[in-house]
């Protein structure tokens, strides 16, 4: 009975982990306030999850904050469990795209970079649509980026 009882629970554990999400996996680190490193863009961001929701997580390194697109994510890893406070999370935006607009309303410079370096485009974002995001760079130059190939957004320093 005891045998049985121990493959039972064995089983719905590895049922719950077949069926989580980058997010719900990403989310749970944030939780639990681990330490985690995320490849994205060519990039990797190494801190502490400060918001996972829905396709956003923002990752907090020792010099800034990053809001990663988790649909271009290229790995996720937790470094170290528990290595700061654990927390349910900011939620002041809801998802990636809510961020970029956040950016546009707040007409703050932000830097987008694409997935695999494909662009890296510093300016002010003017529209944040369904499909893309138009962007105006220090020369006035105006740029139209797909949305789904924007890797990650910085904010000014």
């Amino acid at each position: 009975m005891t045998e049985e009882l121990a493959a039972a629970e064995h089983d719905t554990e590895l049922l719950r982990l077949r069926r989580r999400t980058l997010t719900d996996v990403c989310f749970e680190w944030m939780s639990r306030g681990d330490r985690v490193t995320v490849a994205v863009g060519g990039t990797h961001f190494e801190g502490r999850l400060i918001a996972v929701v829905n396709d956003l997580a923002i990752v907090g390194t020792k010099t800034i904050e990053v809001g990663v697109n988790l649909g271009a994510v290229d790995f996720a890893r937790s470094n170290d469990r528990a290595a700061y406070t654990g927390t349910s999370g900011e939620r002041s935006v809801s998802s990636f795209r809510a961020l970029l607009g956040r950016f546009e309303i707040e007409r703050m410079p932000a830097r987008l970079v694409g997935r695999h370096r494909s662009f890296d485009q510093t300016g002010v974002i003017e529209a944040s649509s369904d499909d893309h995001v138009l962007i105006r760079d220090d020369q006035g130059l105006e740029w139209a980026l797909p949305r789904g190939g924007i890797a990650y957004v910085i904010g000014p320093s």
